[in-house]
């Protein structure tokens, strides 16, 4: 503990997977206080946003279920750490106050490749908003509208796997070759079960 018997004051940016659980083990110790910051009110599964979009399951978990008691969620974005004044400073103006900081923003998804009016006419699937986008154009269509997915990783098949199985017409277009990251019998059998969808 510091003097007085003060907590330490931890502030974890970022609440994905490894600021979440970075906030659960820091809570082993009693003489921590711990903040969470995320954007979000609710922890995004990222490898389930294809499930999400093609409305086969659900990509969000309450975070009152996942952080341990007393960890605090401040649902905003840090903005600065500010290190002279030991304060990380938030989007909504607040400040807290810190000890430590642990920095676990984690990683976005890459920016679409530049394809002419790709802009227009695609919808990427690796950011929960954009997975909500994806979803409400889909909703839109007619259930026979034909769907083009593009990306033959395993997110593309995935994605092209539950918009089958919800009975949509879909196209795969991949690059060099399906599922690169797969053996080869695995890949001989991811596309023979997209054939037969």
């Amino acid at each position: 503990m510091t003097e007085h018997n003060n907590p330490v004051r931890v502030v974890v940016i970022g609440g994905g997977y490894a600021g979440t659980l970075a906030a659960n083990r820091l809570r082993q110790r009693a003489d921590l206080d711990i903040t969470l910051v995320n954007p979000r009110p609710h922890f995004v599964e990222r490898i389930r946003l294809h499930q999400f979009a093609a409305r086969t399951g659900d990509a969000t978990i309450d975070y009152g279920t996942l952080l341990g008691d007393g960890i605090r969620l401040a649902v905003d974005s840090a903005t600065r750490i500010d290190t002279a004044t030991r304060t990380v400073r938030l989007a909504s103006g607040r400040a807290l106050d810190y000890d430590y900081v642990v920095h676990a923003v984690g990683s976005t998804a890459p920016p679409p490749p530049s394809v002419p009016d790709a802009a227009g006419l695609a919808l990427p699937i690796g950011e929960f908003e954009s997975a909500r986008r994806l979803r409400a154009r889909l909703d839109d269509l007619p259930a026979d509208a034909p769907v083009t997915v593009v990306g033959g990783g395993l997110t593309g098949i995935e994605t092209a796997a539950e918009l089958a199985e919800r009975g949509r017409r879909v196209t795969l277009v991949c690059g060099r070759g399906l599922a690169p990251t797969l053996s080869a019998p695995g890949r001989r059998y991811v596309a023979k079960w997209l054939a037969r969808h």
